[in-house]
């Protein structure tokens, strides 16, 4: 783990520290960098577009997080119950939107949410209407659709290894004491993926 944990101290906890540093500095045009203390916490906490960004992202995870967490795991469910056509074209698929850069599905969905030219452009010339996705009152929810299509995925592959610990022999034997399909997921699969979860 050590080539993990200086990468993370030097890419993740150093800037972090670094950050709450300069943070109680000030840059002015004249008299350069001045030590200031908490007056920028003190601006920061009165600012009532602070507190309105704080009330989105919260209401976004909120949301979001459960949604993605739910379809997460209803993939690895289907993917662990073995009666899947094409499982691992399944499981690759599924993933593959991690997999893509921010900045390319930044510009995938760019284009399908445009109202001009884009998909959504295309369905409104279809069907006449007048929608459009990236306007502020729905913003927040089709942010939260690109976050889904990316991350959901990755956590699939976290609970199907989850549940791939679970020795199949566990499955037979609730099945042969008359155990049905759902009450296996809720008694067996369900459980292992409180640690994941």
């Amino acid at each position: 783990m050590w080539p993990f944990a200086v990468v993370f101290v030097f890419v993740f906890i150093v800037p972090i520290v670094y950050a709450v540093y300069i943070s109680f500095f000030q840059k002015r045009m004249v008299g350069g960098t001045r030590f200031v203390g908490v007056d920028n916490y003190v601006r920061l906490f009165q600012d009532p577009n602070f507190w309105s960004s704080v009330g989105r992202v919260a209401l976004f995870t909120v949301v979001q997080v459960p949604i993605m967490l739910f379809l997460a795991a209803a993939l690895a469910l289907a993917l662990d119950s073995m009666k899947l056509h094409g499982a691992k074209f399944f499981r690759i698929s599924t993933f593959l939107p991690y997999a893509v850069p921010a900045v390319v599905s930044t510009m995938i969905w760019g284009f399908m949410y445009g109202a001009k030219y884009g998909l959504v452009g295309s369905l409104n010339d279809l069907l006449g209407t007048d929608l459009d996705v990236l306007a502020p009152s729905v913003l927040l929810a089709s942010i939260g659709n690109i976050v889904t299509w990316e991350f959901t995925g990755y956590n699939m592959l976290i609970f199907y290894s989850s549940l791939s610990t679970i020795p199949h022999s566990l499955y037979e034997a609730a099945s042969i004491d008359g155990a049905s399909e759902w009450q296996i997921i809720r008694r067996i699969k369900l459980p292992e993926l409180k640690g994941s979860l």
